[in-house]
């Protein structure tokens, strides 16, 4: 079994302060093999902001990927957004900026979906596209896990806009095997099977709220807990009550005939 834990949105700049240590430390407890953060380190791309994030990070003493999120940018600066959006956050948190990582029997996979051209909407790639779907079919035990910031399916009280070429990905990485994606950016939890055409439900989605952020929207600050085999997945909501982290909500998904199922009922704390 393989121990993941997802965090997004912490957004230093607008982070709130009495979460830090409880993070870190509800992190620590789960002793994860691996820390994937799913974009917006920071609230406005400055070095003031990156600076105390990475310091986060690797305080966490778990090894960690992450991907860049569109607060992760630079919004106001027109000049460095055009020629060299990613110069901050590759000097502050990772050169890559779609890092794999192979734990045996987890594959995590990163993907930029940053697009310097829009406010706030993604963007996948047609090469990120058939990058990944091999990825997900290559001959090998083990599940690929997506790291990504935009979500690829909204729901439909969402006011964003869905990204550019989310659509046609899920299409091809359907059909290339069953995966898991992990996003943010919506500041809100949820988990689901998804693409529900016979045959096609082979993609299993989690989005996490936001870990640090005082920007909640009506949503509690959380992460996620994944323990993985090969072709299973149990995963626990991490919620902050009363100054810490507490379980919430525990779901175990399997891959069947025909992909993700919900095996058994969500436990709830």
């Amino acid at each position: 079994m393989t121990r993941l834990v997802q965090i997004s949105d912490l957004h230093f700049g607008r982070e709130d302060p009495d979460l830090l240590e409880p993070l870190r430390t509800a992190i620590g407890a789960a002793a994860p093999d691996m820390v994937v953060m799913a974009g917006d380190f920071v609230q406005r791309a400055r070095a003031s902001q990156f600076r105390p994030a990475a310091d986060f990070m690797n305080s966490l003493g778990r090894p960690w990927l992450g991907v860049p999120g569109n607060h992760d940018i630079p919004l106001y600066n027109l000049l460095l957004r055009a020629w060299d959006p990613f110069r901050r956050y590759r000097r502050w948190i990772c050169q890559e900026l779609a890092p794999t990582v192979d734990l045996g029997e987890v594959r995590v996979v990163g993907l930029n979906t940053t697009d310097p051209w829009a406010h706030q909407r993604g963007r996948v790639a047609e090469a990120d596209v058939h990058r990944i779907g091999e990825a997900i079919s290559a001959p090998r035990a083990g599940l690929t896990v997506i790291a990504a910031h935009h979500p690829f399916h909204h729901t439909e009280d969402i006011e964003k806009d869905l990204m550019v070429g989310a659509s046609d990905a899920l299409e091809h990485w359907a059909r290339c095997g069953p995966h898991i994606i992990m996003s943010g950016h919506l500041h809100q939890w949820l988990v689901e099977p998804f693409v529900r055409r016979k045959g096609a439900d082979m993609t299993l989605q989690l989005h996490c709220g936001t870990g640090l952020s005082t920007r909640r929207r009506g949503h509690p600050n959380d992460f996620a807990v994944l323990d993985c085999n090969a072709d299973d997945v149990t995963i626990t909501r991490m919620v902050a009550e009363g100054g810490e982290f507490q379980q919430s909500a525990r779901t175990r998904y399997v891959v069947g005939d025909h992909g993700w199922q919900r095996e058994g009922a969500q436990i709830e704390r």
